[in-house]
């Protein structure tokens, strides 16, 4: 049901919309920027060091590259995406994009006390959008305003589910009938068992 987002020039004219992280973006530019930095500055100070070791040009140059591996791990945190048209959305979180038709999209939520939006699925899973994030505030809003719009827009009236999804969901009611009979009868309980297992009794006639 989902995939690698196909990549086509009629499809980049199709697409409606694009939401990315703003807040998010601009802190881990500023962090990645601040350990860029003071790698750099430890890296060449190492050569004026008197304590008694020895620093090479490597040492300088391997420390100036931790500094560009942690500036790189940081903005990960840049990369999550949304980019929507008629025919459905490609998310893009840390690592990796996965396209959804809009056919297996049940809804777009935003659970309270979230960090960011997740993708109710036909499948009965959901998977998260961390495009749109809880720290963007009003911009965060417009943005899941928007997609719900293309939602509503084209996608199915009823999203069916899977055979599999199906299968889950059954096995889920059985599980909670089984717990259900499993569970002790609480007195008022079998008082109403035990009034509706008695035969029915005749009205005298006066």
């Amino acid at each position: 049901m989902t995939g690698p987002a196909p990549r086509s020039g009629r499809q980049r004219e199709r697409r409606l919309l694009q939401v990315r992280p703003r807040r998010i973006t601009v802190y881990g530019a500023i962090a990645a920027t601040a350990v860029l930095a003071t790698m750099v500055v430890v890296g060449l100070l190492l050569r004026g060091a008197s304590d008694g070791v020895q620093f090479r040009v490597a040492d300088q140059v391997g420390l100036i590259g931790i500094g560009l591996v942690g500036a790189g791990a940081i903005m990960l945190v840049a990369r999550p995406r949304l980019r929507a048209d008629d025919t459905g959305m490609w998310v893009r979180n840390v690592l990796g994009e996965t396209y959804f038709p809009w056919a297996v999209v049940l809804r777009i939520a935003f659970p309270e006390g979230s960090h960011w939006a997740q993708l109710v699925l036909a499948d009965d899973e959901t998977h998260p959008l961390m495009a749109i994030q809880a720290m963007d505030r009003e911009r965060a809003v417009a943005a899941l305003r928007r997609v719900r719009e293309l939602h509503a827009a084209h996608a199915p009236a009823v999203p069916s589910p899977s055979p599999e999804a199906q299968e889950r969901i059954r096995r889920r009611a059985q599980a909670q009938a089984a717990a259900q009979a499993a569970r002790p009868l609480g007195r008022l309980e079998l008082i109403d068992r035990e009034k509706a297992a008695q035969p029915p009794r005749r009205r005298r006639n006066r």
